[in-house]
């Protein structure tokens, strides 16, 4: 080969060389447009979706109440007590309607269970019923308040102001209380809690073949929707309902539920519904999320 040969040849090969590695200066806030897919190794994760379907945590719950009887006046007119509840957690709308009816509600947490218990300690004819529920996803039960009541009127105000009045005879009052867990929020529960009353009337049945009288009576439950209470209850938190100054009227709803009268003084009533949320789908897990208050 002639040199003219060899040297076009050396040209062309020098031409096919990688340029030499330099230093790499820039801004740092550059962007490329380039995205990997297939197998490559470094992949943007895909966003998780808001509205998709999330994964359901079997849970079941246990509600303890503690039914609580105290003399007059050591709730309703305590203001120390309310300061360790915190009622402003409740719905405004369904807050001010029921206490503006002689109840009053609000939640309050572990951290203060000692003060609660501290405070019954004072008040030595202090007498506490505990009710609870089976284990369950969701359940219901009524606590009787007063039973046998041969006449009583009721008279409230509902979510306009406007008066409400009616007349019972040979009726028992009751709070209904219905409960659930939350699926998608471990350790919630949602709670509510009505008014009931179930009067009894009777009906007189007359035999045409023995020509006898035959009395029947049947119970017949109305429910007082517009005072019922709806709360969410968080994880050690519980919930108190008591009632409020107002109750002091003797036909108010506060009055009717929350007060009853006593051998030689009035006394009180007050509710404190305990939550406890446990996991089902693993056995070490299935405990209680909250320890039983003593």
């Amino acid at each position: 080969m002639t040199r003219v040969g060899w040297a076009i040849l050396a040209t062309l090969a020098s031409g096919c060389a990688a340029p030499a590695a330099g230093p790499v200066k820039g801004s740092g806030q550059g962007s490329s447009s380039i995205e990997l897919r297939g197998s490559g190794s470094i992949v943007t994760p895909p966003k998780p979706d808001p509205v998709a379907a999330r994964h359901a945590i079997p849970t079941a719950l246990i509600l303890d109440v503690y039914h609580l009887t105290v003399p007059a006046g050591a709730v309703s007119r305590n203001d120390e007590f309310w300061k360790h509840v915190d009622e402003s957690r409740i719905d405004v709308a369904t807050y001010d309607l029921l206490f503006k009816n002689g109840v009053r509600v609000g939640l309050a947490r572990d951290i203060d269970w000692g003060y609660f218990k501290g405070l019954l300690g004072q008040y030595p004819s202090a007498r506490q019923q505990q009710v609870r529920t089976e284990p369950g996803k969701l359940g219901y039960f009524e606590l009787p308040i007063r039973t046998g009541v041969p006449y009583q009127n009721l008279f409230w105000l509902d979510d306009r102001d406007g008066l409400v009045a009616r007349t019972f005879e040979r009726c028992d009052d009751l709070l209904a209380v219905s409960f659930e867990a939350s699926t998608h929020r471990p350790g919630e529960a949602f709670v509510k809690l009505c008014p009931l009353v179930r009067g009894l009337r009777r009906q007189f049945h007359v035999s045409v073949m023995n020509n006898e009288e035959i009395e029947i009576d049947q119970k017949h439950p109305e429910q007082l929707y517009d005072l019922r209470l709806e709360s969410v209850i968080p994880l050690n938190d519980f919930l108190i309902v008591g009632p409020s100054r107002q109750a002091k009227l003797p036909t108010s709803i506060g009055n009717t539920f929350l007060v009853t009268d006593g051998k030689t003084e009035p006394t009180e009533h007050v509710l404190v519904i305990v939550p406890r949320v446990f996991r089902i789908d693993d056995p070490a897990l299935a405990e209680p999320t909250s320890t039983p208050r003593k």
